[in-house]
Order: C-alpha cells, then structure tokens, then sequence
C-alpha cells in the first residue's frame, strides 16, 4: 500500500504540486545546512532561498519543460546547447543583479566597485553555477524519470498489447476445421431420421459455443477441456463408425486445474487428419492425461501407415500455432515431443501448470440450442 502510494505521488499528474513543495522543501533544508552551518543565525540562508529560488526554479522549468522535449529527446543537440547556454547566462546575469542590487542592501553589505573582469568572474562563477544547478538537476532527474517510467510502461502496454491480438489470432486458427464433415454427416443422419442425430447435434453446439465463447478467457477449467475432447472426438468417430478404435485415459487431480483453452486439439486434428483419414483399414488412437500436482503429462498415439506420404515429415500449422502458443504462456515450462516411431505417431507433452488463486468461472448467458 505504502509502495503504491508513493509510486502515485511521483508519476501521477494530481500531485505534481505535491512533488515540487516536496522538492522546494528538500532545497530549502539544503541551502539552510550548507550556507547556515557554523552560524550563530540562519536568516542570510534563508534570504538567500527566498531571493534566489524564484530565479532557479524559472531556469529549471524552462530546462524541463521546454528545453528537454523540445530539442533534446528530439535528438536536436546543437540547438539544445546554444539555447542552455543562452538560459544558463541569463540566469547566472539575474543571480548576480539580484546579488549586488537586493540580497547584498538588505544585509547591509555596501556595493562594491567591479571592473568589466571582475563582474565577468563574478557572473560565471563556480559557486553561482552549482548553486543554481543543485536544485536544478534534482528537478530535471525527477522529470526524466517520469518520463522514462511512463515511456516503459507504454510500451509495456503495447507489448502486451501485441501479445494479446497473437494469442487471439493464434487461439483463433485452432478452431475446429471439421465443421464442414460434420454438418455433412449430422446431414445424412437426419436425412436418414437417425436416433443419433439430436444427440450429434448437441455435441456441435456444446463445442462451437465453447469455441466461439469460452475460449476468450485466458485461462478454463482443465475438467471442461477433457469434456470438449470427449465431444470433439465423439463427432469425429461418427465419420468412422468401426473402423476406428478410440480410448481414453484421463487421471490424476484435474478437477481444480486451469490450462490455456484449445491446447490440445490440435495435436488431436492432427492424428485424425495424418492417420486415421490415411488409412484404409482398421484405425486407432489412445489419448492419455494425467496430473501430478502442478505437472501435466498428455500424450496422444495413432496409428499411420508406413508411408512417407502419409506422415508429413514437417509439423503442420496447427502443430506450430501450438508451439508458439506454449511458449508464450509457458515459457520454459514446457516440454513437447512429437514423430513416428513403429508405424505409429506420438505426440508427448509436459507442461507445469500455472497456480492462481481459483475461482468457479461465471456461468455466461450463452442461449444453447435445445432439442425438443
């Protein structure tokens, strides 16, 4: 809380007043210590603040504010350095008129005669410029800094941004590309009046809402993702009636755990569309998932034909779209395997999970098509 605070106070606009008293105090505890120091009598430190600040804080500012963004962080440094020495000259000239003509009266200290030398050294002297210059590098750090802060955190923003619309766009190209033969054969069955028709079709709505609604949330519920991929490849059997062999092993402590959605179904399109599809005979596949405390185990094998045509020897889109996605959502906490070995294809994942605080998700207010 108190971190946080304090971060407002440096970087929000509704305290800037706050951080230049803040400022001005800092200066004024300085000036009295350094100049009032070994005296009986603070109050020449203190004229010398009340004096001098106006002059220096008008020098800051115009260097800060004016100065800096309009010629130096726009890489116009010649411009920058003759107008800094202009400014710089022309306060050390009011610094010094000040000097002899107010604060020197006021303590009873008689004018001196200068020669044109004398007021030369006195105007640029050593002691004026860093006396002037304290207060002012302190100002200008703590600008640069704002705007630093502020820069990094946009582009943070933007970075996050981009991560954003990559995810979406890749979770966006997983989704299902079997709509087409599914419609096709839920087609057929009602054409045909079959008992399995209304019960396909719910399976097709479940998914596609899923897809369409659910899959927006950075993170679902790992037992709702076991549940699609029972639906997913429920719909795909249909195709292939008993000619494919399915079977399934899900174990371990997956009620409580959230996983990225659609992770896995590309590693499953992919075993219908390089294996079962290929092949002209008898077919199978095994979809093993188990949890481990945080560690997730997942490994899909199919059958394929000993055919180089039939296995493409590079991963297709959905494989990559899914590499890229573990990595940017787990990034050095995965491990994925994938190839044929023995006439068979096997994809084997490891992934740590994430452990946020867990929340039932909201239910949303998705109208699902009912059948009657």
């Amino acid at each position: 809380m108190k971190k946080e605070f304090f971060k407002q106070i440096i970087f929000e606009r509704r305290y800037r007043w706050l951080r230049l008293l803040l400022l001005l105090a800092f200066y004024f505890v300085l000036i009295v210590w350094l100049d009032g120091n070994g005296r009986n009598s603070m109050r020449p430190a203190i004229d010398l603040y009340i004096f001098f600040m106006p002059i220096v804080l008008l020098y800051a500012s115009v260097i800060a504010y004016w100065l800096i963004p309009s010629f130096l962080l726009k890489r116009k440094y010649f411009s920058f350095f003759l107008l800094y020495c202009c400014g710089t000259s022309i306060s050390l000239l009011l610094i010094f008129l000040d000097t002899t003509f107010l604060y020197n009266p006021l303590h009873g200290i008689p004018a001196p005669h200068y020669s044109m030398v004398e007021i030369y050294r006195h105007i640029f002297s050593l002691a004026s410029f860093l006396n002037m210059h304290i207060f002012t590098m302190l100002f200008i750090f703590l600008k640069l800094f704002k705007y630093w802060y502020l820069e990094h955190q946009q582009k943070l923003q933007v970075e996050k941004e981009k991560l954003n619309a990559e995810l979406q766009l890749l979770k966006a190209q997983l989704h299902p590309h079997f709509l087409f033969n599914t419609l096709n054969n839920l087609y057929s069955l009602v054409y045909e009046k079959s008992d399995k028709a209304p019960k396909m079709l719910m399976r097709l709505s479940g998914l596609l809402s899923y897809v369409l609604y659910e899959c927006k949330a950075n993170e679902v519920l790992l037992s709702k993702e076991i549940s699609i991929i029972k639906d997913y490849v429920a719909l795909e059997k249909e195709r292939y009636g008993e000619r494919l062999d399915i079977s399934f092993n899900f174990s371990g402590d997956i009620e409580d755990k959230m996983i990225a959605p659609m992770l896995f179904q590309p590693f499953i399109e992919n075993a219908f569309k390089h294996g079962t599809s290929e092949q002209l005979g008898k077919a199978w596949m095994s979809i093993d998932l188990s949890v481990k405390g945080n560690q997730l185990y997942f490994k899909i094998i199919n059958s394929c034909d000993n055919n180089p045509v039939a296995v493409p020897e590079k991963p297709g889109v959905g494989i990559e779209n899914v590499k890229k996605r573990l990595g940017l959502l787990y990034p050095g906490n995965f491990k994925l395997q994938n190839g044929v070995e023995d006439d068979v294809y096997i994809v084997s994942l490891s992934l740590e999970l994430k452990a946020p605080e867990i929340k039932e998700p909201s239910q949303l207010n998705i109208p699902v098509l009912k059948i009657v």
